[in-house]
């Protein structure tokens, strides 16, 4: 079950950076926005694909395991970057939010699914 949580979860990142490339191109702030979301499942996938194998992200991004963390470091700053340089701030204000949000739930309610 984890191989479709992690084929997830490539197609969304793939696609998450064919749409920040076409939208920063366009200067287009609903493909931007569309880029983020798509970022954002890609690593809930990821996420997911992790847990089932019975791994915890976050106890791994935490640690320091350098190509993991480097990982989600340089997108995030990536992210803060074009929304500063081509759209507006409040767009990474509310993707690092809406991380937030998800890692909140993935930390605090790993079984919520299950229930």
């Amino acid at each position: 079950m984890y191989e479709a949580g992690l084929t997830y979860a490539l197609m969304a990142g793939f696609t998450a950076t064919l749409l920040m490339l076409y939208a920063v191109e366009k200067r287009n702030d609903h493909l931007f926005l569309f880029s983020l979301m798509f970022l954002i499942i890609s690593w809930s996938g990821i996420e997911w694909a992790l847990w089932l194998q019975g791994w915890n992200l976050f106890d791994m991004v935490f640690t320091p395991i350098v190509p993991l963390a480097s990982f989600f470091v340089g997108w995030t700053l990536f992210v803060i970057y074009v929304a500063e340089k081509y759209f507006k701030r409040r767009y990474w204000i509310a993707f690092l939010l809406v991380l937030a949000f998800f890692i909140w739930i993935s930390t605090f309610c790993m079984n919520c699914l299950a229930d």
